[in-house]
């Protein structure tokens, strides 16, 4: 490789031109030794990264309430502020402001709380309050949020990598290591994982007999996994015949992303049939610690992480195969946590803790009733406790292996971004509150779960009526953007891939000038985010 030329590049202050390489073998090379051998950064950094993202919610929502008070916001109008406000800003974070994280954040949390002061200085003297939050709902918007962040900060990646702007220290990683990018695809199966039927089943028995459900398990998961193969295969193909470069060292030869999450839906779906998923923590655990002994003792990490020759399909994809038992135990332990969110939403739907909150433009006093609190309290105990075993283990992290570390730094990274978005949805539900009391009105407000999906709101004096009245009034807990990219989560993810693919063979990325590289980046995330927008709002669709 020519280490000398890739230094150079690093070290160039962005002020490239558009120039072209001798030939496209070469400009392959150049890419492939752009992309490859890189340490990573440190696990706050990429906490870091992400939080500008997350607190950049309640900005965009609170921007649109503001606005509203003066003039008419068109729904379109509104989806271009929510674009503006959170995708922007996360394109920048992730590029050229990677290193003024810190100062985003607190410009975000200081415009956020200014909005919130405008929308509620009006709403004063709310006291006596009585709040109690619906406990479960079909959508949990904090889940909705990651899920759709999770393939937002991936689709972004997987194109600014490409580029000078992007960080080398977001870059996947060759052997062990914390970045950025190397969190996508385990995001990607604990987000899966979070909503998964086994997530939401809390029955004690089985209803049908082992071979019925073995039958209706699989005959789902092969309908669900051959879009999956044909993806995956359909973009090696590509690949090979564009010319694009292949970073080896990441998946494999053949391998690619797709395959990886078709392999897993088959393993998951045939353990599920076997094991109740009331198991499903013990069974991650079991199956990760297997797989780290394995790759342990048999040689296995030697030969995954070495130089030997790829002569035949076992060797060429190495990396895909032998990480798919720690991605399948990834998928139990993420069951798990959805088990566990849901099972604290029913349990603790009547916890409780009294507000007392009076600031220059707002006041209310009572007794919140709701899981909310004391989830984010338990989520983020739980990553911080798991952190402290990585550091105190001295667990090594390769995405290549998918191994104990790399699981646990991801649960790390889960759990961690799930409670910011749970303290974001409490905030947004205190903001709902007071938005249905008038001034100096004094009520005891309760909701009363009827159903899973209805609810029975018990009002005293007018509040019903004004409920009612101003429902278009009631903030947003997840972004219409946001909803929209997981209503079609794995088109907008294919979206992604086909335009990065568009961008590479239209031009030299590895030439383009900062300002156009962030001019093409934010193109591209538009054209991908509303794209699945009109499908959305079209309730179209599209199954892959």
């Amino acid at each position: 490789m020519n280490n000398e030329w890739i230094n150079r590049n690093q070290c160039l202050k962005f002020d490239l031109t558009m120039t072209v390489p001798a030939s496209k073998e070469q400009y392959r090379f150049e890419q492939e030794a752009f992309v490859s051998n890189h340490e990573g950064t440190t696990p706050q950094a990429v906490i870091f990264t992400l939080l500008p993202t997350i607190w950049s919610i309640i900005l965009a929502i609170t921007t649109v309430e503001v606005l509203k008070k003066y003039i008419y916001i068109h729904k379109n109008i509104r989806v271009v502020i929510e674009f503006v406000l959170t995708i922007i800003p996360t394109i920048l974070c992730c590029t050229i402001l990677s290193e003024y994280i810190g100062s985003i954040c607190v410009i975000i949390i200081l415009v956020s709380a200014l909005n919130i002061s405008l929308v509620m200085q009006k709403r004063i003297n709310c006291s006596n309050l009585n709040i109690t939050e619906q406990p479960v709902t079909d959508k949990i918007p904090f889940i909705t949020n990651f899920r759709a962040l999770t393939n937002i900060i991936t689709a972004i990646c997987i194109l600014a990598v490409d580029f000078h702007i992007f960080p080398r220290k977001f870059a996947k990683t060759e052997v062990f290591g914390y970045s950025l990018m190397d969190t996508g695809v385990g995001l990607f199966v604990l987000a899966n994982a979070l909503v998964a039927p086994e997530a939401r089943d809390f029955s004690t028995y089985r209803q049908a007999s082992f071979l019925k459900t073995l039958t209706r398990n699989m005959s789902k998961c092969f309908r669900s996994c051959i879009p999956l193969l044909i993806l995956g295969f359909g973009r090696f193909a590509v690949v090979e015949y564009v010319g694009y470069q292949k970073h080896v060292t990441e998946y494999g030869v053949h391998w690619n992303f797709f395959i990886t999450l078709a392999i897993v839906k088959l393993f998951t779906s045939m353990i599920t049939s076997t094991i109740n998923s009331k198991y499903s923590y013990l069974s991650g655990i079991w199956i990760l610690c297997m797989h780290e002994y394995t790759i342990n003792t048999k040689d296995l990490k030697t030969w995954i992480l070495g130089d030997e020759p790829r002569d035949d399909f076992f060797s060429a994809n190495r990396e895909g195969l032998i990480s798919i038992p720690g991605y399948v135990g990834l998928y139990f332990v993420g069951v798990a946590i959805g088990r566990f969110i849901y099972s604290t939403c029913h349990l603790h739907a009547t916890s409780s803790i009294d507000l007392n909150m009076k600031l220059s433009f707002f006041e209310m006093k009572g007794q919140y009733i709701g899981p909310l609190p004391s989830l984010y309290i338990k989520l983020f105990m739980i990553s911080a406790l798991i952190y402290l075993a990585i550091l105190s283990c001295g667990f090594k992290i390769s995405r290549r292996l998918a191994n104990v570390g790399y699981c646990m730094w991801i649960v790390v990274l889960t759990t961690a971004l799930l409670s910011f978005l749970v303290f974001i949805q409490f905030v947004l539900e205190l903001m709902n509150i007071a938005n249905w009391v008038s001034d100096g009105d004094n009520v005891w407000i309760e909701y009363k779960m009827k159903t899973s999906k209805n609810l029975l709101v018990n009002l005293k004096k007018h509040v019903e009526s004004k409920k009612e009245e101003n429902n278009e009034d009631m903030y947003r807990k997840s972004l219409e953007i946001f909803d929209a990219v997981n209503y079609n989560g794995l088109f907008f993810f294919l979206i992604s891939n086909v335009m990065t693919g568009v961008v590479n063979m239209l031009m030299y990325t590895l030439y383009v000038k900062q300002s156009l590289a962030l001019l093409i980046l934010i193109i591209y995330m538009a054209v991908n985010i509303f794209s699945v927008l009109i499908l959305y709002r079209l309730k179209i669709p599209i199954k892959l």
